[in-house]
């Protein structure tokens, strides 16, 4: 059957879709055979867009200026977008067992992009990046490229690079200015360890007036204040402001040099030099997880409070997301106690995890029961008779 006829097939079957007809089970199973048929088609465009910039074959339908440029208008996406594109089939060329995994459905062209991105510059990462993509969520498969393209790269030269490339670019839309921002990873971290308190206060502030709105809406808010703070007086360091904390390997923290296998970076945001690391670590604004720690097992507390090493002990093993698997969130996570606290009355390691508000609220509020997994994650139970099963 020809790709055309395929096409056509789908839209007439597409076009007489009526979703409500269709049980919640089918819905569901259905949904993943559309995510299925979307990771083919993104296959099948990534091949032929190839084939056809190689060849220049578009200029011959289009008036486009540039390949990018033509994609992006067939594909109904940002030129950027498009160029990602093109450069994930260029990179696919020397990764066959990526290739052979996008042409079978197993990655999304997001997650191809991930994998070829890292591959290219360590080919030896290529099987471990797709069981990555694969087999964790995609939030993850983005922080282990970035830690192989820093184990494979001259930390001196892409420290200089970053230095060199750092920038602050601004542009109008009608009434919205848009942006972005790139520059060295631990100067990022600066940034953002300021607005977590300013944060934090457009957060209460804005419960305090019954408004729910993205952490991102309050994470802008944070930034203004930061910005009207810096025109303010200047007064002392708050005894409560965020402190930085950095992940690291004891033999890396030694040695000077993150290698394969090992990390030095600030959660959340990404790889950084050791000697970063070695800097902060002389001042006490610094929380540093070292692989070689003591055994969090033995913090043990009978309140509610949670010991500050068992908290980042807690952080650290569940890569500060939240505990369910499959889900992705990082922010404005809330501890829970699996055992319930108030029968119970213990806080340790074992039964600690952080979930995200919504999980959190199944749990507390609608009778969820938290069923742990082999790999470490929480799966969740719907209680008899829930109209959500």
């Amino acid at each position: 059957m020809k790709f055309e006829e395929i096409r056509d097939a789908l839209a007439v079957r597409t076009a007489s879709l009526v979703p409500e007809e269709y049980s919640g089970a089918d819905a569901a199973r259905l949904t993943e055979v559309g995510a299925e048929i979307v990771k083919l088609g993104e296959a099948v465009t990534l091949l032929f867009a190839k084939r056809a910039a190689d060849t220049g074959a578009w200029t011959r339908t289009s008036h486009a200026v540039s390949a990018e440029q033509w994609l992006a208008g067939v594909s109904g996406t940002s030129e950027h977008a498009a160029r990602e594109t093109l450069t994930t089939a260029d990179r696919l060329a020397s990764l066959p067992a990526t290739a052979d995994t996008l042409r079978a459905g197993g990655l999304s062209l997001a997650q191809a992009a991930q994998v070829t991105a890292a591959a290219s510059v360590a080919p030896g990462s290529e099987e471990h990046l797709i069981h990555v993509a694969t087999h964790r969520g995609f939030r993850e498969l983005r922080s282990e490229k970035e830690r192989v393209i820093a184990w494979a790269s001259d930390e001196a030269k892409g420290r200089e690079q970053a230095r060199k490339e750092r920038h602050l670019r601004t542009w109008t839309r009608g009434y919205a200015t848009h942006g972005t921002f790139s520059g060295p990873t631990e100067q990022i971290a600066e940034i953002l360890a300021a607005l977590k308190p300013l944060e934090r206060d457009a957060f209460d502030t804005a419960r305090r007036a019954g408004r729910h709105e993205s952490h991102d809406a309050y994470r802008f808010d944070a930034l203004v204040g930061l910005a009207r703070s810096a025109a303010a007086p200047t007064a002392a360091r708050s005894q409560n402001s965020d402190v930085v904390r950095v992940r690291v390997d004891l033999g890396s923290l030694l040695d000077g040099k993150t290698r394969e296998g090992e990390v030095c970076e600030i959660p959340g945001v990404g790889p950084v030099p050791v000697d970063h690391a070695r800097k902060v670590l002389s001042h006490g604004l610094l929380e540093l997880v070292i692989s070689d720690g003591v055994d969090v097992q033995t913090v043990v507390s009978t309140t509610r409070h949670v010991p500050v090493a068992l908290r980042i002990a807690v952080d650290e093993r569940d890569q500060g997301r939240c505990k369910v698997r499959d889900c992705d969130h990082t922010r404005a996570l809330e501890r829970h106690h699996t055992l319930g606290f108030a029968e119970n009355r213990i806080t340790r390691y074992g039964v600690l995890g952080g979930v995200c508000p919504d999980h959190h609220d199944l749990i507390t509020h609608r009778g969820y029961e938290v069923v742990e997994n082999g790999d470490g994650t929480w799966s969740l139970r719907a209680p008899p008779k829930s109209d959500a099963a």
